[in-house]
């Protein structure tokens, strides 16, 4: 079975956000970046022992979702600039942000629109993972 291209907590990175940043920095980095990658967050569903479990699929610096978005309320979560995050057909470009920026983005999305919330007495952070 092939690794993950990048799993948090694992020690590495001190936030899903900055483990978010690394993964679209090394993507980015690719001669060639062709096939879907699906970030998988998990964090605590309706109960407290209990996991919810949200996606969003990424290639070339454009978000594919499910769901979606009001666009300036993401930005404003996200406290990025407007070009940051914008839509192009059903799916959503990432392009002109940083990879800082597009993880802040993701991780609006993913706590905002897909309802990833930290696990109780885990602090402000939750599980990330990214796989092709």
């Amino acid at each position: 079975m092939a690794t993950p291209f990048m799993e948090h907590p694992s020690g590495e990175f001190d936030s899903a956000v900055d483990a978010m940043a690394d993964a679209i920095r090394r993507l980015r980095a690719l001669p060639e970046w062709s096939e879907w990658i699906t970030f998988c967050a998990q964090g605590m569903g309706h109960r407290m022992d209990s996991y919810h479990m949200a996606e969003i699929r990424v290639r070339r610096d454009e978000l594919e979702l499910d769901k979606p978005l009001d666009v300036k309320a993401i930005i404003k979560r996200a406290g990025v600039p407007e070009s940051a995050l914008n839509p192009i057909g059903a799916n959503y470009s990432i392009r002109q942000a940083s990879p800082d920026e597009a993880a802040k983005v993701m991780n609006a999305v993913f706590r905002n629109v897909l309802g990833i919330r930290p696990h109780t007495g885990e602090g402000d952070d939750y599980a990330i993972g990214a796989e092709w």
